[in-house]
């Protein structure tokens, strides 16, 4: 009697498949998802993947987002204490210019001004996590200086002119800075210019209208940068909570494209199970069989 090898060698095919549906179905059971490689499911695991490189997108930008709003927020609140030190000088340039103050009260002004300006020069070089805040993108470098040799002082700014922005999954962007020489100005123009030489026409003894103009003319300036830093929180806070809930959306699509359903991978597992173990008992039956040889002999 001879068995016929192909059916043999079916049955150990068979065999060998029924222990990789074995494996598969563990390995489904443990990780709890049923595509765990590419064959498993091309299309399921192509989906997959454009749904975590999405899902990681979403996740830089959150983190990306709480990061760069610290740094506006602190902006924003350098800026509120600008307008407030501006304010400042603006009722004493207007009682400087009132025409009842002597030489000796200007000059006293005028040291109460040096002191905004301190406050003002402070508040420019603010930084936020040994970063510059007004340096533009050079925010490793002081932007202000000061050089009181010269009469009136003179402010240099040291950043550049640059915004940088970021852009939300959605495509939109927010800027992160606005350029301390926008806010402050640089040289002859700006906040820290015109407090220079109303210090000097004060110290000299002097009343200085148009100065006390272009602070008001400072101030409305200053105020609308503030706006655009303001807007950009928002709006990133308003995009990253979108972004956030988007990303709980694509995790559930995620979720039901790939998950197990563990009870029924369990039942297939423990049919594989027996069908491997009747493989295996026919196939070691069948090689304990008589070939014709051994019953002719």
């Amino acid at each position: 009697m001879r068995i016929d090898p192909q059916y043999i060698q079916g049955l150990v095919t068979a065999a060998n498949q029924n222990s990789a549906n074995q494996q598969k179905y563990s390995t489904e059971i443990a990780t709890g998802v049923s595509v765990n490689s590419l064959s498993d499911n091309p299309s399921a695991a192509s989906q997959d993947f454009l749904l975590r490189s999405e899902i990681g997108s979403n996740d830089s930008f959150v983190q990306t987002a709480s990061s760069v709003t610290g740094a506006l927020q602190v902006t924003d609140t350098a800026l509120g204490s600008v307008v407030s030190q501006i304010t400042q000088a603006i009722s004493l340039a207007t009682e400087g210019n009132n025409g009842t103050l002597n030489a000796s009260d200007l000059r006293s002004i005028a040291n109460q001004l040096t002191g905004v300006r301190s406050e003002i020069l402070s508040l420019a070089n603010t930084s936020y996590q040994g970063q510059f805040v007004f340096s533009g993108s050079q925010t490793s470098t002081q932007p202000f200086s000061l050089d009181t040799s010269t009469t009136p002082a003179t402010v240099t700014y040291s950043g550049d002119s640059l915004q940088t922005a970021i852009q939300s999954p959605s495509g939109q962007s927010f800027p992160l800075n606005v350029p301390g020489n926008q806010i402050f100005g640089s040289g002859t123009t700006g906040i820290l210019s015109t407090l220079n030489s109303l210090i000097a026409s004060f110290s000299a003894g002097n009343a200085d209208i148009a100065d006390t103009t272009a602070l008001n003319t400072n101030l409305q300036g200053i105020s609308q940068q503030r706006v655009i830093i303001d807007n950009s929180i928002s709006g990133l806070q308003s995009a990253s909570t979108y972004t956030q809930n988007q990303t709980t959306q694509l995790q559930s699509v995620q979720n039901s494209l790939i998950q197990a359903n563990t009870a029924q991978v369990a039942t297939q597992l423990s049919t594989s199970e027996t069908q491997g173990t009747a493989l295996l008992d026919t196939i070691a039956g069948l090689e304990q069989q008589p070939t014709l040889f051994t019953i002719l002999k």
